[in-house]
């Protein structure tokens, strides 16, 4: 039942589009070339880009995205609909987790279905970038229930490899390794058991701490190959993060008292709570220090209640906790203050608790009255989520619906303005970034989009004066950088475009762009060899580049090497068939002598530019 409905809840999400950190995510993900190159996949493009100050480690979840990319199948409808199998095998999985720690047939199967309807889902599971909360829980739960029903060795180092994939799935799963010693000590088992499995456990024990080591060792490598990590960037996702570690605790009380009311009363949902939607607390007289401190306590008080009375319910309440204590930031400092996917894996054991009472009270007396509330929670939850579904469908309406719902947060207003633009609103989409510079004036990528505006809107001078503001706030962001030098560019003033391009390499020297630039200011300048380098310095950190294959095509012309003008331009063709590749070509091969292919290419280049006379058979010898 569980799993049927956690289907037709989501079944509205699979006509949902791509949204821009899905293409990103499916991009970077894409990185590693093959499914079956595991360095690239452990130390490389695992870090799934999701909104944080940096990336977030799931390699596991990137090799799906890899592979759907090698078959072919980069499709919204392939991405969402793995995401919708990843929940509808996570919700089966926790009416059979539930099962194994003690709950009543009744109670697994009403936690089960109130998982799969929560609305607090619609994040982790309609947003293809969220993969990583719904494999990871189902991963989690797998390793549950395999732990719990393990009758031989076998099973059990299954249950390790099922935990293995987890914490490679989502960094949140590192909970996984407390759960599983948890469930040992805290539910029951009969003594033959206890016996059989005691002495077994200690080398399981063992092979948890052993994957825990080499998670933090293959995590730190790839953290550390993605480069340091911007502390503006850092504030502006997590506003906790640069705070004493006091003050950082008592933050992640505050949201965790958030988090609590989101998952029972699952209301004005948001794509974003970031700055200042969300904010660090200052001083412990703050009320919502105050807040925090009473549900930390409260949280205590309850605990405790059910250690001494239920201790299957105090499992699920720890499962809760201590899932989402790993992303709550009182331990250590995460990437984003909050999220709503960090909910998905927390609200298994929230949704097990809530069934235990339910359950309860269907069998007792007032079985009507709790089959009734049980059916209006689960009647309610799918409903909202169904309704919740279509916000996800496309960028536009999701920074629209978040926008309205955050107006504080000035991420909110920069993806409304990002989205607009791309809609070519382009005076609302100024608007909806001056109003994210409002709430926080060190936000340089609304700062940054303004001036992309101005560029594309033809206003050289505006566009730079914002561009270079962009680099007083941090001298080494690059992009700005690049479009300086590309501005500079197109206004001949080949010097100064040298030196923002040089300034966008030692920033970020694996961009290619910033040696794209650096080559059209070089062939300005005449300086035609250094100009070759500079292009073939960019092919080398992307091959298919067009910018950097027209650039080096245009430079082998103008240093009349025809061998590598011709190669040069009929890889742009491959990549990028434009019509200045066509006259490249065309030019080239006549200036090699190479008659019959320039007239080939020319008759081609007529059926598709039948406007421009350079491809006639009496045409300009020159492009």
């Amino acid at each position: 039942m569980a799993a049927g409905l956690a289907l037709i809840v989501y079944i509205n999400s699979l006509p949902n589009g791509f949204l821009s950190d899905d293409v990103q995510t499916i991009a970077f993900s894409s990185a590693a070339g093959s499914p079956f190159n595991l360095r690239g996949l452990l130390i490389g493009p695992g870090l799934i880009v999701r909104g944080g100050s940096r990336g977030t480690y799931g390699p596991v979840t990137a090799w799906t995205f890899l592979v759907a990319h090698v078959m072919g199948a980069d499709l919204p409808l392939v991405h969402h609909l793995a995401n919708v199998v990843c929940h509808v095998a996570a919700a089966a999985l926790l009416v059979l987790a539930a099962a194994a720690t003690g709950l009543s047939p009744p109670a697994a199967t009403l936690a089960g279905a109130l998982f799969a309807v929560h609305p607090i889902h619609t994040e982790a599971v309609a947003h293809i970038a969220s993969r990583g909360s719904v494999l990871s829980t189902a991963l989690v739960l797998l390793a549950l229930l395999w732990w719990r029903r393990a009758g031989s060795i076998f099973q059990e180092l299954g249950a390790l490899a099922v935990c293995a994939l987890a914490l490679l799935a989502d960094e949140q799963a590192l909970a996984v390794l407390l759960l599983l010693p948890l469930a040992d000590f805290v539910l029951p088992r009969d003594a033959s058991s206890d016996r059989r499995l005691g002495a077994r456990r200690v080398v399981l024990y063992a092979g948890l701490v052993v994957l825990a080591v080499v998670y933090v060792v293959l995590r730190r490598a790839a953290l550390s190959s993605a480069g340091a990590v911007e502390q503006t960037g850092i504030f502006q996702a997590n506003p906790a993060a640069l705070l004493p570690a006091g003050l950082r605790i008592v933050t992640g009380l505050k949201v965790t008292a958030l988090a609590i009311s989101k998952l029972f009363v699952p209301a004005r949902l948001s794509a974003d709570y970031s700055y200042r939607q969300l904010s660090g607390v200052q001083s412990l007289a703050e009320a919502g220090a105050l807040v925090g401190l009473f549900a930390g306590v409260a949280l205590a008080v309850v605990a405790n209640v059910l250690w001494t009375r239920h201790r299957a319910a105090f499992f699920w309440m720890a499962f809760a906790l201590i899932t989402y204590g790993v992303v709550s930031n009182i331990p250590f400092a995460w990437e984003v203050l909050f999220r709503e996917d960090m909910l998905y894996m927390p609200s298994a054991g929230v949704c097990a608790l809530v069934a235990l009472p339910l359950a309860r009270l269907s069998e007792a007396r007032g079985r009507t009255v709790g089959a009734v509330v049980a059916a209006v929670l689960v009647v309610a939850g799918g409903v909202v989520t169904v309704l919740r579904n279509p916000v996800w469908h496309d960028d536009l309406r999701l920074a629209q619906a978040t926008a309205a719902v955050a107006p504080e947060s000035a991420r909110a207003h920069r993806m409304l303005g990002t989205a607009l633009s791309d809609a070519d609103q382009q005076d609302d989409a100024i608007k909806e970034f001056g109003r994210a510079l409002a709430i926080y004036p060190g936000d340089r990528a609304s700062l940054y989009n303004v001036g992309v505006i101005l560029q594309r809107q033809d206003k050289p001078l505006e566009a730079i004066s914002v561009f270079r503001r962009v680099t007083d706030l941090d001298p080494k962001y690059a992009p700005a950088w690049i479009n300086i030098a590309a501005i500079n560019n197109t206004q001949t003033a080949f010097n100064p475009a040298l030196d923002a391009a040089q300034r966008a390499i030692d920033a970020r020297p694996e961009i290619p762009n910033g040696y794209v630039v650096k080559g059209h200011a070089l062939r300005g300048m005449g300086r035609f060899k250094e100009a070759r380098e500079a292009f073939e310095e960019a092919l080398r950190r992307a091959p298919a580049q067009p910018e950097a294959l027209l650039g080096l095509g245009a430079t082998a012309i103008d240093l009349q090497d025809w061998s590598l003008a011709t190669s040069t331009f009929e890889r742009l063709i491959k990549v990028a068939p434009v019509q200045d590749a066509y006259r490249g070509l065309v030019y080239s091969y006549r200036q090699a002598g190479r008659e019959a292919d320039a007239s080939d290419t020319a008759a081609l280049a007529r059926s598709l530019f039948p406007g421009d006379d350079f491809f006639s058979p009496e045409g300009p010898p020159s492009p």
